[in-house]
């Protein structure tokens, strides 16, 4: 598990925001015009607090079968009704649905070479007014039937423009977006790879945004929005804006700015052949883990060993709090949706804690939870909570 919460936060970098279509080039948009970026400054002194108000709306444990392990939580949907938690095991190459009560519902595990079957699972999104379940692997996309798993049929990519090793994907109505990293390490040339991060595909005709240049990490892409059919993509290498991604635009949302904090010019020119010591400096890194709700932004970065946490006021444009996490058992935030945020937690580690001394009474997430239901094992506890409204906020 240690592993898998390690690639939950790996670093996505990348920097120029520019569109193309039909071979024309228009800069990304702002929204709103003109806003001045939002400084990131830490206090080393001074850890990142949660509202002491927050309320935990509902505490889940997610048991798997006996013969069924989850290795890693590398995503989560949830169904329209919150009821059924949809988690995505990205080292199987497996889908676990439980319902409301923890309780494992079905398995989505079709690896293999068939027709009907994946080689693995790069990403995975859910229309649930449509009941299609899509896996994006290896230059296709496989549909499923949401309720029974039958296999529907597969979307191919191969003969779309330039790259086609995509990593990530959303489908917004009838448009498609799809990612590429990028990688420098391909043995194909610049001109076939072409210079774009993001393709947007709709009737047949694809635009491309996001140019290419300093270079991508994999992570997780496509940040659901406060808003429905909206996400967010994270700023990379290069910038600190996140990017809105809406059915028919690509525009920046929100702008930040880490001082004389952020990674030197020289070293974003050559981060490539540099790339783990960079990575493990006392720069800041690019934002990351981007969850919005109707009131608050929360986000992370890097800075060497360390990640601060940040929970933003959107109305005024305002940190609450910025900074490191000392509370060993704060959950990992993994969801959020209009009004809830959604942490997950290994029982094994809420275990831990307590038999070295650590009290779960002490812990806003956790002071509800009975201890003596906790096992050893890694499978996760879904802590379900709202934040107070913000003093910017009439209700």
């Amino acid at each position: 598990m240690k592993g898998s919460v390690f690639n939950f936060f790996t670093i996505l970098l990348y920097c120029s925001f520019f569109a193309c279509s039909t071979g024309h080039k228009d800069s990304i948009s702002s929204y709103p015009k003109n806003n001045s970026p939002v400084l990131l400054k830490v206090d080393t002194s001074i850890p990142f607090k949660w509202p002491s108000n927050l309320e935990v709306e509902k505490t889940t444990y997610l048991k798997p079968s006996d013969s069924t392990v989850i290795s890693s939580v590398d995503k989560i949907l949830l169904s329209p009704d919150r009821d059924l938690f949809y988690v995505f095991d990205q080292g199987q190459s497996k889908i676990f649905v439980f319902d409301e009560l923890g309780i494992l519902k079905q398995v989505l595990d079709r690896q293999g070479e068939g027709p009907e079957e994946y080689l693995e699972i790069y990403d995975v999104q859910i229309d649930f007014e449509k009941e299609i379940l899509e896996v994006l692997s290896y230059q296709n996309l496989k549909k499923y039937n949401l309720n029974t798993f039958e296999f529907i049929g597969t979307e191919e990519l191969r003969n779309l423009p330039k790259d086609k090793n995509f990593s990530n994907f959303i489908r917004i109505s009838n448009v498609l977006y799809l990612w590429t990293d990028l990688p420098p390490n391909q043995l194909v040339g610049k001109e076939e790879l072409g210079n774009y991060h993001l393709l947007r595909i709709e009737d047949g005709i694809v635009n491309f945004y996001i140019e290419q240049k300093y270079g991508v990490i994999n992570s997780l892409l496509f940040y659901p929005a406060s808003s429905i059919d909206e996400y967010n993509l994270p700023p990379l290498l290069g910038s600190n804006d996140i990017i809105r991604v809406t059915q028919d635009s690509v525009y920046t949302k929100f702008k930040f700015d880490f001082g004389n904090k952020g990674i030197p010019l020289i070293d974003l020119i050559n981060y490539w052949e540099n790339r783990h010591e960079i990575l493990g400096s006392e720069y800041y890194k690019p934002l990351q883990n981007i969850r919005e709700t109707k009131d608050y932004l929360f986000f992370q970065f890097a800075a060497g060993r360390f990640y601060h946490n940040v929970l933003f006021d959107k109305k005024t444009e305002s940190v609450i709090s910025i900074g490191q996490i000392k509370d060993k058992i704060d959950p990992i935030i993994i969801l959020s949706d209009s009004l809830y945020l959604y942490g997950y937690m290994p029982s094994a580690i809420l275990v831990d804690y307590i038999e070295n001394g650590g009290e779960l009474s002490e812990s806003p997430f956790f002071k509800d939870l009975d201890p003596t239901l906790l096992e050893k094992d890694e499978n996760p506890i879904i802590i379900k909570f709202r934040l107070p409204y913000p003093p910017s906020s009439k209700r």
